[in-house]
C-alpha cells in the first residue's frame, strides 16, 4: 500500500513540476520573443523559434543591464 501511495505522490509531484517549469519557460523565454518578433514576420505565420529565443535572451540581458545602470544612477552611495 505504501508503494502505491508513494507512486501516486511521485506522479503528482512530477506533473506539478513539469507544469510549473513549462509555464516559467513559456513566460520567460517565449512570450517576450514572440512579442518582439511578431511585427517582423509575415501575416498568418508564427515567428521562428530560434529567433524568438535569441530575441528573448537579448531582451532579458537588456532588462538586467538597464536595471543595473538604474541602480547605479539612483544609489545614494556611488561605488565608483
Amino acid at each position: 500500500m505504501e508503494e502505491v501511495i508513494g507512486s501516486v505522490f511521485r506522479f503528482i509531484g512530477r506533473l506539478l513540476v513539469e507544469i510549473v517549469f513549462t509555464a516559467i519557460f513559456e513566460v520567460i523565454f517565449r512570450f517576450p520573443g514572440n512579442i518582439i518578433c511578431k511585427p517582423f514576420t509575415k501575416d498568418g505565420e508564427e515567428p521562428n523559434g530560434f529567433l524568438v529565443m535569441i530575441s528573448s535572451i537579448l531582451f532579458w540581458a537588456l532588462v538586467v543591464a538597464l536595471g543595473y545602470f538604474a541602480y547605479l544612477a539612483l544609489s545614494s552611495d556611488p561605488n565608483v
